[in-house]
This record gives C-alpha cells, sequence and structure tokens, in this order.
C-alpha cells in the first residue's frame, strides 16, 4: 500500500463536464421565466421557482454587511475607519461616503482595474445611499489588503482569511493623522495661550475627546525564535515588528500597541518584551519600518506557558501552530482559509509546462517562489532530494519534512509521467517547502535559504557543499548547567510519544487512503447522475408518442421530467465542486498531519542509528592503558622498555578522555534537541482541531446547497398530473 495513495483515477470524458462552479458567495439567480432553479444554466422551460416560498441564500449587499464586524478586524481597520470620519468624509449615522472611502486607494499601489473591481464587489454595482458602514468599510480595506499581497480580491478571499485578515498599507490615511495631529497641536498651543491671558486656573478638561476604539490586549514582541539556545541565536537578529497606533490628544500623541506583532508561523514566547514606543507620525501596523527588537536571551523553551505545568521540561504551550495565543484555535471557511492570526510564509511549486534535456535524459522544472522572501527560483526535483540529504547530515535528530516520492509502482508499472501522479508530486513538494520554511530551526538555515534564494542551478554547487556539512553539535560546548536542567523522565516521554506516533502515523497513512476513495466515489456518483439526467431528457422526447391516446397531461409531464433531470445536472455539479473541495482542503490537511507524524516516526528511528556511543568501550580501554601505564612507572630501574611507550599510553588515554567528554555532550544535545522537537510537534494537535472544524463547516455548506437544490425540485414537481 503506497504512502501517497493509489493509482490515478480514471478521467471522465468531456461529455461529464459541467459548467462553471458557482461560488457559495455567488447571488441566487433573478426571477423570470428563464431560469427555474438557484443553479439554473439558463435553458429552463418552467415557470420561475423564486415565485414561490422557497428560502433564499443572502444577498450579496446583506453579506458584505455581516462578514466582517468591528469586534473581529485588526485595530488599523478601526483606526482607519475614525480617521476618515474625523476628516469630513462621514456620511451621518457612522458611515463613510463612497467618495471617502475611495481616497483608501491614493498611494496603495492597486491599479485602476483593480480599484474598480473592488468598488464593485462592496457596493454591488450600486452607489450606498447611506454610504458605507463600518462591517462594509471593513471589507473594503481587506480586499485593498488581499490585492496588494497578489491574492484574488474577492469576498471568497476575505471569507478564508477572516482570522487572518490582510493589513494593507493606506499612506492616504498616514497623510490624514499626521495632518490631524499637527492641526491639533497647533489648536492646542493656540486656546493654551489665549487661556493663560485670561486666567492661570484654566481646567485642562477641554481637551478634544478621544477617538473611541476597540481595545485589545497587547501581544507585541513575541520571541519569534522558540528555541531560545544561546549557540542559536550567536549572530543573527531577530527583529520582530511591532505595530502601534497613535491617537491625537491636545497635541500629545498617545501610543498604543496592537495585537498581531509575531511573525510567521511559530510557536510564541508567553513572555513579552520592552520597546520604545514610536512617535506620532508612526506608520500604520502593518509599516515594516514599525518594529522592535526582541531580547533574545529572555528565555527558552522553559518560557512557554506556565512554569509548574507538567510537560517536557518546565515549561508548557500558549499557544497554537498557527501563531495564536488562545487556547482554542480558530476555524476555517470553505475554500481551505488558513486561520491563524498572524502571516505565515508560503511557498509555492508551479511545474513549468515543458521538459528539460534531451531525449531519455529529459527532466521537469518546478518554479519555487516565496512571497515573504520576494525570490523566485527553478529547481527540479533531484535538487530538492540533495537539500533533504544535507538536512539529514545536519538535522539528523531534528522533524524533517516528508518528501514525494519521485516515483511509485502500480500494478507493475512504474508511474513517473502520469499527469495525476505529477500533480501529487507538485503538492507533496509544496508541503516540503512549507514545512521547512515555517520551522523555527530550518526556516533559518542557510541552505534553505540558498535553495530558495539563489537563482543558478544548483548542479554545480551539490558535491562542494555536501562535502562541507557537518552536524549541527560539531564544535559546541556543553553549558554547565543544560544537563541537569532536562527533566529525568525524558527517555520514558520518548518511547511514550515514539510508540504513540507510529500507531497515529499508521492510521493516517489509511485515513488519506480512504479519503480519497470517497473523493473517487463522489466524482463516481456525479458522472452517474449526468447521465441519469440525459436518460432523463432522451425520455421526455418519447412521451407524447407514448400516451398518444390523450396528450393533454404531456407537456406538464414533460415539465416535472426536466425539472428532475436539471436538478440532477446541479447536484452532479455540486458533488463534483465538493470532490475537488476535498481534494484541495481537507485531503492536503490529512496529508500535511500525516507528513508531520512519518517525520517524528522517522526522527526517532534516526536516533536509533546515529545517537549511539562508544563511551563504555572507551572506559574499559582507559582502564587498561592506565593500568599499563601504572606498570611503565613502577617498572625496575633496569627493565628494557620501549622508546615513547609512556608517551603513546598517556597520550591514548588524554585522547579516550576527550573523546569520552565529546560523546557526553554530543548526547545531552541530542536529547534538549529532540525535546525541543517534540514541544513544536505539540502544535499539530491544534492543526488536527482545525481540520476538523474546516471540514465540518464545508460539509455543511454543500449539503444546505444540495437541500436547496432539491426543495426547489420539490416544488417545481407539484404541478406534475396526479390523475386527481
Amino acid at each position: 500500500m503506497s504512502l501517497f495513495g493509489s493509482s490515478p483515477p480514471e478521467e471522465p470524458s468531456q461529455s461529464t463536464r459541467s459548467g462553471k462552479t458557482q461560488s457559495l458567495f455567488d447571488d441566487p439567480p433573478k426571477t423570470g421565466a428563464a431560469n427555474s432553479s438557484l443553479f439554473d444554466e439558463g435553458d429552463g422551460d418552467g415557470p420561475s421557482p423564486w415565485d414561490m416560498p422557497t428560502p433564499k441564500k443572502p444577498a450579496k449587499r446583506n453579506l458584505v454587511k455581516t462578514l466582517l464586524p468591528a469586534t473581529s478586524v485588526p485595530e488599523s481597520y478601526v483606526d482607519a475607519f475614525d480617521v476618515l470620519l474625523e476628516a469630513g468624509l462621514g456620511s451621518g449615522a457612522g458611515s463613510i461616503t463612497l467618495a471617502g472611502a475611495k481616497k483608501l486607494f491614493e498611494g496603495s499601489g492597486v491599479d485602476v482595474d483593480e480599484q474598480t473591481s473592488i468598488v464593485k464587489v462592496v457596493t454591488h454595482e450600486q452607489e450606498p445611499a447611506g454610504g458605507l458602514s463600518r462591517s462594509e468599510f471593513n471589507v473594503l480595506v481587506a480586499l485593498i489588503g488581499l490585492a496588494q499581497e497578489n491574492e484574488e480580491a474577492t469576498l471568497d478571499g476575505v471569507d478564508e482569511r477572516r482570522r487572518n485578515l490582510p493589513e494593507p498599507s493606506l499612506p492616504a490615511i498616514r497623510q490624514m493623522r499626521t495632518a490631524k495631529v499637527s492641526e491639533n497641536t497647533e489648536d492646542a498651543s493656540s486656546s493654551s495661550r489665549e487661556t493663560h491671558a485670561i486666567t492661570k486656573d484654566t481646567s485642562s478638561d477641554d481637551s478634544p475627546p478621544k477617538s473611541q476604539r476597540i481595545g485589545r490586549e497587547s501581544l507585541e514582541n513575541l520571541d519569534a525564535d522558540p528555541w531560545g539556545s544561546p549557540a542559536l541565536h550567536k549572530g543573527h537578529t531577530h527583529t520582530v515588528p511591532v505595530h502601534n497606533e497613535a491617537t491625537p490628544t491636545d497635541g500629545v500623541t498617545a501610543a498604543r500597541p496592537l495585537v498581531g506583532a509575531a511573525a510567521g508561523n511559530r510557536t510564541t514566547s508567553a513572555f513579552t518584551t520592552q520597546s520604545e514606543l514610536p512617535d506620532s507620525t508612526s506608520t500604520l501596523a502593518n509599516d515594516d519600518a514599525s518594529a522592535g527588537q526582541t531580547d533574545v536571551n529572555a528565555g527558552g523553551w522553559g518560557s512557554f506557558g506556565n512554569p509548574g505545568q507538567a510537560g517536557l521540561g518546565a515549561g508548557g504551550f500558549s499557544g497554537d501552530d498557527q501563531g495564536n495565543q488562545s487556547g482554542r484555535p480558530g476555524s476555517r471557511s470553505l475554500g481551505g482559509g488558513r486561520t491563524n492570526r498572524h502571516i505565515e510564509e508560503t511557498v509555492t511549486v508551479t511545474l513549468l509546462p515543458e521538459k528539460e534535456g534531451m531525449f531519455l535524459f529529459q527532466h521537469r522544472n518546478y518554479e519555487v517562489k516565496s512571497a515573504r522572501r520576494g525570490s523566485m527560483v527553478i529547481r527540479r526535483y533531484s535538487d530538492f532530494v540533495w537539500l533533504l540529504d544535507c538536512l539529514h547530515k545536519k538535522y539528523p535528530f531534528r522533524q524533517l519534512p516528508l518528501l514525494p516520492p519521485k516515483r511509485v509502482a502500480v500494478n507493475g508499472r512504474h508511474l513517473a509521467t502520469d499527469s495525476n501522479f505529477i500533480e501529487k508530486r507538485r503538492r507533496g513538494l509544496v508541503r516540503f517547502a512549507n514545512a521547512l520554511v515555517r520551522h523555527p530551526v530550518l526556516g533559518q538555515e542557510e541552505l534553505v535559504k540558498m535553495f530558495l534564494t539563489v537563482p543558478t542551478e544548483l548542479a554545480g554547487l551539490r558535491k562542494q557543499v555536501s562535502n562541507s556539512v557537518q552536524e549541527e553539535f560539531t564544535g559546541r560546548q556543553l553549558p554547565p548547567d543544560l544537563e541537569d536542567s532536562l527533566p529525568t523522565n525524558l527517555l520514558e516521554t520518548f518511547d511514550t510519544v515514539r510508540s504513540g506516533v507510529r500507531q497515529s502515523a499508521e492510521a493516517y497513512i489509511n485515513l488519506c487512503i480512504l479519503l480519497e476513495r470517497l473523493m473517487k466515489r463522489n466524482q463516481g456518483i456525479a458522472i452517474d447522475y449526468l447521465r441519469f439526467s440525459h436518460a432523463l431528457m432522451d425520455l421526455t422526447e418519447t412521451s407524447e408518442s407514448t400516451y398518444a391516446t390523450d396528450t393533454n397531461d404531456v407537456p406538464l409531464l414533460n415539465e416535472g421530467i426536466k425539472s428532475t433531470a436539471k436538478h440532477l445536472t446541479t447536484s452532479q455539479t455540486l458533488l463534483e465542486d465538493e470532490a475537488r473541495t476535498w481534494d484541495d482542503g481537507v485531503l492536503e490537511d490529512f496529508k500535511k498531519q500525516r507528513d508531520t507524524l512519518v517525520g517524528v516516526r522517522d526522527m526517532f528511528d534516526r536516533r536509533d542509528r546515529y545517537a549511539k556511543d562508544n563511551i563504555p568501550y572507551l572506559e574499559r580501554r582507559i582502564e587498561s592503558n592506565e593500568h599499563k601505564l601504572e606498570g611503565l612507572l613502577n617498572r625496575p630501574p633496569n627493565a628494557p622498555v620501549k622508546p615513547g611507550e609512556q608517551e603513546k599510553l598517556e597520550q591514548a588515554v588524554r585522547t579516550d578522555k576527550q573523546s569520552i567528554v565529546d560523546q557526553h555532550a554530543r548526547g545531552v544535545f541530542i536529547k534538549e534537541c529532540m525535546r525541543d522537537e517534540l514541544q513544536y510537534f505539540q502544535q499539530s494537535q491544534y492543526q488536527i482541531s482545525k481540520l476538523h472544524q474546516d471540514w465540518s463547516q464545508e460539509r455543511v455548506k454543500f449539503a444546505e446547497a444540495q437541500v436547496d437544490n432539491w426543495r426547489t425540485l420539490s416544488e417545481e414537481v407539484e404541478n406534475m398530473p396526479t390523475g386527481d
């Protein structure tokens, strides 16, 4: 049974393909005689089902008003809305005029066509009578952020990022805030001079009221590197963005820290560090210039969670794998959106269409992009293999990601050129690359950075770099208190976790295979639905001749049969859409968890092979050499002795003792390293929670769509003749 699934499914014929996939955020069809159902494609002949009391999905305008309430958006969204209100761009009743909202585009870098598209999405191509409410404004800001990140600016995209909303760069807001600060400063100074001329006892209670903000607890300056090892931090610069907002009050800028300072997919320590707050001209929350320096020596693994909590070492975990600091992870909406509060690095791997090489030596290339690093390189599969081999040499005791195979054998036939297998391998490379860059240590490895950023081919560097790779503990001195800081039951914990991981890995391998079968079964049912629909349509052509005795009821009969056929086609489309969603979403989530478990299982297997030492043998040899040396020192004066024998024995004893010290230190480092890896692996439990939450939401949405489809059909077939 293959780890990466079974043979590719049989491709359905072109005739089984349906029309466009409909987004769940699309509006319901307009009423009219030409449309007979929610999912009609314009070929219906019957009356509109919308004349009946059929439950409808909310219109897009209503969806925009409820998608992003003010309590679930970053502080920068709230601040931008208040700045526009204070600038006199409100339309009354706490709304922003459309012209005022369009000022957000000034200097944002979003092109004109994209601006027009974003405005149409928010306003539904209609001029809002009362302006944009706070919730609609939040959707507008989120769409601008998606456009700046080169993502698709749609409501689906916003819904996928609801728990990880982008924070766009808005120069217009910064300029308005700076102008407001200057104006308030001048007004305050002028008022102070006038008041001082009248009386010196003027109260300071006349200051302008502060604009209301939704306060949030500060989580800034979280340590972005959980390893906390002095050797690891040596020579590194850990800079974490600090998001601050400035609120002008009487010419004095009051700075408040914002949520979202931690960077990337890191489990951060529960402590925070102090940083200087910027001045009144501070940029918005996402400005790269606003940054604070963390104290890299402030803590390490012992700083996680409650120091008294039982677990691996002195600390537990206070966050999830996406950087959430609460114990309960968020959820993902339909479409596979991630649920972390902080932006994590994402690497994309795209298969290039043309092969490279000649005749039998052709190979495929992949385009590897990292948006955060701003890099794009061309790599081949053997480059990924070389990188993993180097990481095995340097980090044998860490959780290394799983690399998909170059080919698999199905029924005795090797698959290396099959399109379905190639796509599976590409997705496996995506999981491999993202697991690397999100690992707290592997993501900082120079080899990984070179792999992602150096645009030249790696063929010439492979042998040279491979020969220079050394284990990460080489030359590292053992701190005097490190061994005592490790838990006494650490080896027992290793055995317990290894047993559980081995069983869980086998279970997830089987779950991935079963889920692929379910997905293919859905696709098969969808194909049969389409065949059934075509058969029903063919049946209507013979109804008139079949019931030629009295054809008065035949038109109504055919209309009902056509409605059933049409809704079967709609159901077929939904089944295919759901299968594709599984393929892109929940199946990849299960495979990600499977790869994580297999990676930990392999880490324990490597420990069995590479963590051995010969300390007992060296102790016996030292004892023997010392006994010989003692005999030489106590020999009679005239006893014969080989020249230099005493020096050789002394050197051998010194060398063996140093080897024992080095091997003992390496053993301690291995224990510390694997303890850290298990603490990092602990995050995967939250990944499981998100997986089940996301899948359940997707199932509910598709089930609701199927229910609406069949309910509409049941109302349409009410008019079929019954003979009563």
